[in-house]
């Protein structure tokens, strides 16, 4: 499943998490815009989680996407800052990233 974030149709300013009205001008009326790639800005690893979760370290990362709003996303391994990855949501209803390929990440 791809990742939306949402763009104000009134002023543009895109946002992650979804919100009734834009914190920019006060506008109602959302666009849902897919993204697939984003650029790490911080990373850390998870060790301990609640009690009756597997015991598994967790590598998780602030991700700034394409479309600007950024979003916490799982990895399967440690990432650098600035590393390039692409994003999807999962079976579970999470974010996901991974190395991308490409290399088309743009900085924002």
């Amino acid at each position: 499943m791809k990742l939306a974030v949402f763009r104000c149709a009134q002023c543009g300013q895109t946002w992650f998490p979804a919100r009734y009205f834009c914190p920019t001008c006060g506008g109602a009326t959302w666009e849902n815009v897919e993204v697939e790639r984003g650029t790490v800005c911080e990373s850390t690893v998870l060790r301990h989680r609640v009690a009756g979760s597997e015991d598994v370290a967790v590598n998780i990362a602030s991700i700034r996407t394409d479309r600007g709003p950024v979003v916490i996303a799982a990895m399967p391994y440690a990432p650098a800052d600035g590393d390039a990855v692409s994003l999807a949501i999962d079976e579970n209803a999470r974010i996901t990233a991974w190395a991308d390929e490409t290399g088309d990440s743009d900085e924002h």
